[in-house]
């Protein structure tokens, strides 16, 4: 965390300075982006291919290029927090442990996928991924899958998928450049590069962030160390097109960390979370290289995938090493789209994956999967499809999940229906498989965690499209998870139960001022003792107020909300609501000014017990676009 002050101030300065020279005009992209909101949301992760959102039967949402600037978010983790279902929670802030867990779900129950690749970590005691590292600067759009997707993505996908897209190149040159400076020292910069020809596509982006930070233990407890983060992270795309029938997309992102952080130490005679020494480091990278070949015309669509992923993570207390791990997953993929007809598609998929965590063994473990699905869109409004997978994992052996989907369009009054019923499962990780301890071996015979769930959703426009309201029922049933116990080491012996309603509003209210909000509640408890699940609130919502009065200015205000939630210790984290606001000011076509202030009220609250969050806090930066 060595960069001065000046430093970062002079960097900000210069970029605004050399903005001032760009010339050429971004009208065009704002054009684009205006009749962009007029045609309909299309969607590739619901069945692994494009879809209008209005024949998908699931449970999805989109966070938009748009949106993720609009909002200045600076981790995709803040991002993630506004979308219906999905509960975040971090320990402390600036790089402390993030997790996600969707409908009630565990965090190690959702399958997190950049630009395709699986990138959940081998690892970790789960093979759950962490948040912290994850910057939103050249990412395209987020989707968020709710339910059980074991017939797309296999073993993990029990709450659902979350898919991180990265910018692809397109014909010309474009980019944009920004960097901003704020509270406890903070300095972020970066920018993205993009463009090409009818035949080549290239997107290249990079970013790097630096923070003092607050203290990870919450200051509130009298803990006063800051802990600094310090990231850099690196994306990049290329395409090339042979012809109208073959094409290849080659795909990287890279992310160096340092975050220090606080731990449990012996204090006035106490095992406690305090201030103490403690540093971790971690790279992750995530490569793919895909081919796409179409036959007799498009009838048959063909893609083959190669896709490595790989976690390295070390911790240092007082400055010695004192903990190691390093995940890796391979993942070789066929996707096959048959055309039997206008209205009737099938689908199939071959996976082998292999993965590896080497500081429990040498050995990998590898699953080989099938599966297939059919779609039919024959009656105007309707689309249906059903799928079934089987997977044969190199330890318990074989399993078979299937889902069937649903949704009607009502054109006359815009109305949408959905209903899905769905099976998910989890494999045991290498962790759980190979952990001995206090006298006893590794568990041979531990089999895969196992869900089903089923929804029913509305979804409503009215007055000219200009408002929209949704409402979602969810019902989620998990039975064999995997516990640990001092007296027989990893066990299935838990079942737990999720479920709950999901309401969404989005309104237009007038060409410059438009509003969308989501509420979920939602019911996670344990099946076999009738107690709730630790940290799955009950509650939760957000709204946002977009407001743009001019050509020029533009702001946003929100409300984050998260109710009380059980933790690990068996106390409760106390209810907290959050309001945060941001402004941008374009002095010209090129350049923008851009503000936000975080937590307006200074809201003092932990999302995790114990770890301290940020209180008001103030940044400000330059973007210039070319």
């Amino acid at each position: 965390m060595s960069n001065s002050l000046s430093f970062k101030v002079a960097l900000v300065a210069s970029t605004a300075l050399s903005s001032i020279g760009f010339t050429a005009s971004v009208y065009a992209q704002d054009v684009a982006l205006d009749a962009a909101a007029d045609v309909e949301e299309v969607v590739i992760t619901a069945n692994r291919r494009a879809q209008p959102i209005t024949n998908v039967g699931k449970s999805i949402s989109v966070i938009g290029e748009a949106a993720l600037e609009a909002s200045q978010y600076t981790f995709v983790l803040d991002a993630l927090q506004s979308v219906p279902g999905v509960a975040i929670n971090q320990n402390g802030s600036f790089g402390g442990t993030a997790f996600v867990s969707i409908r009630g779900a565990s965090t190690d129950q959702t399958v997190v996928l950049v630009d395709g690749v699986q990138v959940n970590d081998p690892s970790v005691t789960g093979g759950a991924f962490d948040f912290a590292n994850l910057d939103p600067n050249g990412i395209e759009r987020i989707e968020v899958l709710r339910g059980p997707q074991a017939v797309f993505y296999g073993s993990d996908a029990m709450g659902g998928v979350i898919n991180i897209i990265t910018k692809s190149g397109t014909e010309g040159l474009s980019g944009n450049a920004f960097a901003e400076y704020g509270s406890y020292n903070s300095f972020r910069a970066g920018g993205a590069v993009s463009g090409g020809t009818e035949r080549i596509g290239y997107s290249l982006s990079a970013s790097y962030r630096d923070t003092d930070g607050i203290s990870a233990a919450d200051s509130a407890d009298g803990n006063s160390e800051r802990d600094g983060y310090e990231n850099l992270t690196l994306r990049g795309k290329v395409s090339a097109k042979f012809s109208e029938a073959a094409r290849l997309e080659l795909m990287a992102n890279y992310s160096d960390s340092e975050s220090e952080y606080d731990g449990f130490a012996f204090v006035s005679g106490a095992y406690a979370l305090g201030d103490t020494d403690d540093l971790s480091k971690s790279e992750e990278v995530s490569l793919a290289a895909r081919g796409f070949f179409d036959l007799w015309d498009g009838v048959i669509k063909n893609t083959v995938s190669l896709e490595y992923s790989e976690i390295e993570r070390t911790s240092f207390t007082g400055g010695v090493e004192s903990y190691g791990a390093k995940g890796e997953r391979v993942n070789f993929d066929y996707l096959g789209a048959l055309a039997l007809s206008d209205d009737l598609l099938f689908t199939t998929g071959l996976q082998h994956e292999a993965v590896k965590a080497e500081t429990q063994s040498n050995e990998a473990i590898s699953t080989d999967s099938i599966f297939a699905s059919l779609s039919y869109e024959g009656v105007k409004g309707l689309s249906l499809t059903g799928g079934v997978r089987y997977d044969d994992h190199e330890t318990f052996g074989g399993t078979t999940n299937a889902e069937v989907s649903m949704s009607y369009l009502f054109e006359e009054t815009g109305t949408q229906i959905i209903a899905n019923w769905g099976e998910g499962f989890k494999a045991p990780t290498i962790f759980q498989l190979t952990y001995s301890c206090c006298g006893f071996d590794p568990n041979p015979n531990l089999q895969p965690e196992r869900a089903n769930a089923w929804e029913m959703g509305v979804r409503q426009t009215v007055l000219d499209d200009k408002l929209t309201l949704g409402a979602t029922y969810f019902d989620q049933r998990t039975e064999d998870l995997i516990i640990f116990t001092f007296t027989g080491g990893y066990q299935n012996v838990s079942r737990a139960r999720a479920k709950g309603i999901e309401l969404t509003v989005d309104a237009n209210l007038t060409d410059s001022l438009s509003v969308n909000a989501n509420y979920t509640h939602t019911s996670a408890k344990d099946r076999d003792t009738d107690t709730v699940l630790v940290r799955r609130p009950k509650d939760q919502a957000y709204a946002a107020i977009n407001w743009a009065p001019t050509d020029k200015l533009s702001g946003l205000i929100s409300l984050t909300y998260n109710g009380r939630e059980l933790d690990s210790s068996g106390a409760y984290a106390p209810s907290w609501a959050r309001v945060d606001v941001r402004a941008a000011y374009k002095l010209n076509e090129s350049v923008e000014l851009y503000g936000r202030v975080d937590n307006l009220f200074d809201e003092s609250y932990q999302q995790v017990l114990g770890y301290g969050t940020p209180g008001l806090s103030v940044f400000g930066g330059v973007r210039t676009r070319f």
